[in-house]
């Protein structure tokens, strides 16, 4: 029996395969432990803490946040993405809304959006954000790793690892590095993701041709062998760093 006869025969299971397979594909593996840190670094009850995500974009995380109960602020550069996170309901500014006030926050999320920028522009502008959080507040970063996908998002520029970050932000600093910031943060807590192992560089995973239901199927059993080894089966691709803000060096 062919594959369009099988699908016609058996519809509902190829349906519910086909939305599982898509489901797990897109399956955010930040969100939790993002909530984990905030649980975790939250230093007043979740109402009182204010926090920043900085690139907040379509507002997911946002959203989750502020579910939480956390008083949480989304900026963005792009303000069609602002004015839709505000119709959903979340509290949301633009650049020049944001650069209006001065208000200081407790802790500030930046989720992918650190590998989008050269080194010495990613140090401006963290550091312009992190003049709005407090002494002993958080910041939490998390960003891929370089792999063979790294660069099929478009706009991506380099991957950073913790180290880079702290050769940048420590507060004790090498002799690796051209300039350093007047912020000074310290590493406090360190998650890696795992993910699945995706087969990539096949004709049949960019057009469809007789293949790509097979590549599918590999990269469907992929996904279960990752999260039921709970990521032993997998590879490492991202990470998930928070950083006390410990002091502001005056320049």
């Amino acid at each position: 029996m062919s594959q369009p006869d099988k699908k016609k025969k058996y519809p509902g299971i190829y349906s519910r395969v086909k939305n599982k397979y898509y489901a797990m594909l897109s399956y955010d593996y930040d969100l939790p432990q993002i909530l984990k840190f905030f649980a975790k670094y939250s230093q007043d009850e979740t109402s009182k803490c204010k926090v920043l995500d900085v690139g907040c974009g379509y507002g997911k995380k946002l959203n989750a946040l502020q579910k939480s109960g956390y008083d949480a602020l989304g900026v963005d550069v792009n303000p069609k993405l602002i004015e839709a996170n505000k119709a959903k309901g979340m509290k949301c500014a633009t650049l020049e809304e944001f650069a209006q006030d001065s208000e200081q926050f407790d802790i500030i999320l930046m989720s992918h959006i650190i590998e989008h920028f050269n080194p010495l522009d990613l140090k401006d502008f963290m550091d312009s954000y992190l003049e709005r959080l407090k002494i002993g507040g958080h910041l939490i970063i998390a960003t891929p790793l370089l792999s063979s996908f790294f660069y099929d998002d478009f706009d991506h520029v380099k991957p950073y690892s913790p180290t880079g970050i702290i050769m940048v932000f420590g507060e004790n600093q090498g002799d690796q590095v051209q300039y350093y910031s007047k912020n000074k943060l310290k590493l406090k807590d360190l998650w890696f993701r795992k993910r699945h192992y995706r087969p990539q560089f096949f004709k049949g995973k960019y057009l469809e041709d007789k293949t790509s239901s097979f590549l599918n199927l590999v990269e469907f059993c992929s996904i279960l062998l990752c999260r039921g080894s709970f990521g032993i089966i997998g590879r490492t691709d991202g990470w998930i760093g928070v950083f006390e803000k410990i002091k502001a060096v005056e320049e």
